[in-house]
């Protein structure tokens, strides 16, 4: 990896990484030194010719935030009681005040004989906290009486992990154009759209490291696992000529050009050489 590329953040040197395998180009960092409005960098290939690159992330609305906060911790949390216990967080904003009454509502459901807080809820059962979790917060509580917490020298602490979701699988990726369309859609999008389309260069390239919640679960799951490529172009505005899709959990690259869609399988030890898969936060 040339020097000039460490100084990006991770996901941006990794997409740099991935373009100049791909396409045998070589990376130069552009959004540097205060340059106002600027792509993050161009590709330069053999024939001279130049493009614009540029690298925006896409997930859910606080998906990325949940990841940061909950990877702090190692996705776990003291365990309070006999139980082992697993929470699903739904929103970042729950996580402080969880943190500081999770202990209190396990403990609860075990005198209670409670794998959930929820059947607390449903006896009607007196707690601000409680009533918190089950009517205000996007998260979830379960306990398991027959896992126990501390097995011997085995101390299992509580899972802590985002939300998860669940449905069908769209191998064919019939539904990726329309996933698209609404991720595009976000506030943030116009401002990459246009940083790309005002870039003076042979073709423009918008590269997207997809986090898993940033499209629907078919769509997800199909792009994860699948090795069909879409059946439509992407929605691009007229002057963004590339589209790179980067899915958090797949080996495969999706590029669309102004000939259709390719795939790619880059990574090989990218990791080693960039200490990043590409999903990193800023």
């Amino acid at each position: 990896m040339s020097e000039t590329l460490r100084d990006l953040p991770a996901d941006e040197r990794a997409a740099c990484l991935v373009a100049e395998r791909v396409l045998g180009a070589k990376a130069i960092p552009w959004d540097v030194g205060g340059r106002d409005g600027a792509v993050d960098a161009f590709l330069i290939f053999p024939s001279g010719k130049r493009a614009a690159f540029e690298v925006t992330k896409l997930a859910a609305d606080g998906a990325l935030q949940i990841d940061s906060l909950l990877g702090k911790d190692n996705h776990a949390w003291p365990t309070p009681g006999r139980w082992w216990w697993s929470i699903e967080i739904g929103s970042p904003r729950d996580i402080p005040r969880l943190r500081k009454c999770y202990a209190r509502i396990a403990m609860l459901c075990e005198q209670n004989n409670a794998n959930s807080p929820y059947i607390l809820w449903r006896r009607n059962f007196e707690d601000a906290d409680l009533n918190w979790l089950i009517e205000e917060s996007d998260s979830e509580m379960h306990g398991y009486p027959s896992i126990a917490a501390v097995d011997g020298g085995l101390k299992r602490d509580v899972m802590v992990v985002p939300s998860g979701r669940g449905g069908g699988v769209d191998r064919l990726l019939l539904g990726l154009r329309s996933d698209l369309e609404d991720a595009f859609s976000r506030p943030h999008m116009a401002r990459h759209f246009d940083k790309v389309a005002r870039s003076e260069a042979d073709e423009r390239h918008l590269y997207v490291p997809l986090h898993f919640t940033a499209l629907s679960f078919n769509v997800a799951c199909g792009l994860m696992d699948g090795t069909t490529l879409p059946p439509e172009p992407p929605p691009l505005p007229t002057k963004v000529t590339h589209l790179w899709i980067a899915h958090q959990f797949s080996r495969r690259v999706l590029l669309w050009t102004p000939e259709g869609w390719q795939q790619h399988y880059p990574y090989g030890n990218l990791s080693a050489e960039d200490g990043s898969n590409g999903q990193e936060e800023d």
